[in-house]
């Protein structure tokens, strides 16, 4: 809906749109302030267009409707004149029938956006954009308003495009995010080699000045243990950081995810012990996806160490393991049951160094999330009913592995015939 494009169905459509309530056509009307007249279209068709008799009204009516985006026409002071099926979707609750202003819909986006270009457009001329979103639906929308003047009819009648660019603006957020991890990591991850070293030094040394004294001293020394406390922390965050800034290209192989799992059980026993917590392996499927196993174990260590932290002593850790999306995807979810996660932080839960935990160093998330994306996945974090975590992983299932699968599915059902 370019303004003025002179295409002759994008003149009918826009003079489909406009009707005749506050202004009645005139030849000269349109020469007085338009100064041209519309190509396309001849004085009998403008007439019975803008009284709605022509045949084509009703089919650009209906041709609307087609649109994938919201399309209304509307007057400068916000009045609607007609709405797509689209529009009409997105305005609800309010009912079809009752769309009769901008104003009396929702309070908002991409609706309260809306509103503001309608009042900017008031000094200004050509068309206005502008990009919204909606924290609260995750959704965000291009918003585009035009103004439809060749008609000479007055007051002006607008378009307003409204269309969901949701997943245009996820991709290239996280392609952004992408960007600032890999340089942000490269960084990280040499001064974490560097620190690596020195940590190594203080905790030979402290091993020295341990056994010296316990050959002088009898029983514990208390800042020893101090000393070794903070020398484990700091190898914990230098193993985190070099994670983190780990090259995302790594060599990859068709693995099991049932023994991946199993592997960072077994690597997660120690920390179960200290939290007086089990797991609980529901796992109805197995499949191979293509990753490399070392990461693919790193991420669900980091997960499985959040439920462990979250959870109460006593309450066990479940993994299940399901199939989804026609078995093309696999579906890897770690439930504790904790508290949840606070929905006024969910958002931050995956930037780097947000943490919840003392002690924390806030990586954990973000590195498992790293790893899935990297394979071609996804992972979400939500909560259930009674407040519990649960964090899902998709991963798409190796190829082969599903042709394999289904030929053992047509030899059963071929064999039984």
């Amino acid at each position: 809906m370019e303004r003025g494009t002179g295409k002759e169905a994008g003149t009918y459509l826009q003079a489909a749109a406009c009707d005749i309530q506050d202004s009645d056509w005139s030849m000269a009307t349109t020469h007085e302030r338009m100064g041209t007249l519309s190509v396309g279209l001849s004085q009998q068709q403008r007439k019975r267009v803008l009284a709605g008799s022509d045949p084509l009204v009703a089919d650009l009516l209906l041709a609307m409707d087609l649109l994938d985006d919201a399309v209304m026409v509307v007057h400068e002071d916000g009045r609607v004149i007609h709405h797509n099926h689209v529009a009409a979707e997105l305005a609800l609750p309010v009912k079809p029938h009752a769309i009769h202003s901008l104003h009396l819909l929702g309070p908002g986006e991409p609706w309260a956006a809306s509103r503001q270009i309608l009042r900017e457009y008031q000094t200004s001329s050509g068309w206005l954009e502008r990009e919204v979103h909606d924290a609260g639906t995750s959704r965000s929308w291009a918003l585009r308003l035009t103004a439809l003047p060749y008609l000479g009819v007055f007051p002006r009648r607008l378009v307003l495009l409204v269309r969901d660019i949701t997943v245009a603006v996820n991709t290239r957020r996280r392609l952004e995010e992408r960007e600032v991890m890999a340089a942000t990591g490269a960084l990280l991850a040499g001064a974490a080699h560097q620190t690596k070293n020195a940590i190594f030094g203080l905790s030979a040394t402290l091993d020295a000045f341990e056994a010296r004294l316990t050959r002088r001293f009898a029983g514990d020394h208390e800042y020893v243990g101090h000393l070794r406390a903070g020398i484990d922390r700091m190898q914990l965050l230098m193993r985190d950081l070099l994670d983190y800034g780990n090259p995302t290209v790594c060599a990859a192989t068709p693995v099991s995810i049932a023994a991946v799992v199993q592997q960072s059980v077994s690597a997660c026993q120690e920390l179960a012990k200290k939290t007086r917590n089990g797991f609980v392996l529901e796992m109805a499927e197995d499949a191979e996806v293509v990753a490399n196993p070392a990461r693919l174990t790193r991420a669900l260590e980091n997960l499985l160490e959040n439920a462990l932290q979250h959870s109460p002593q006593g309450a066990p850790v479940t993994i299940q393991l399901t199939r989804a999306h026609a078995g093309r995807m696999l579906r890897l979810e770690v439930v504790d049951q904790g508290p949840g996660f606070p929905p006024e932080h969910m958002e931050k839960l995956f930037t780097p160094f947000f943490t919840l935990r003392p002690g924390g160093t806030g990586l954990g998330l973000t590195i498992a999330k790293k790893i899935v994306e990297d394979l071609g996945g996804t992972i979400q974090l939500s909560n259930g009913e009674a407040g519990e975590a649960r964090a899902t992983v998709l991963l798409p299932v190796h190829a082969d592995n599903v042709s394999e699968l289904r030929n053992q599915l047509n030899e059963r059902v071929h064999g039984g015939e």
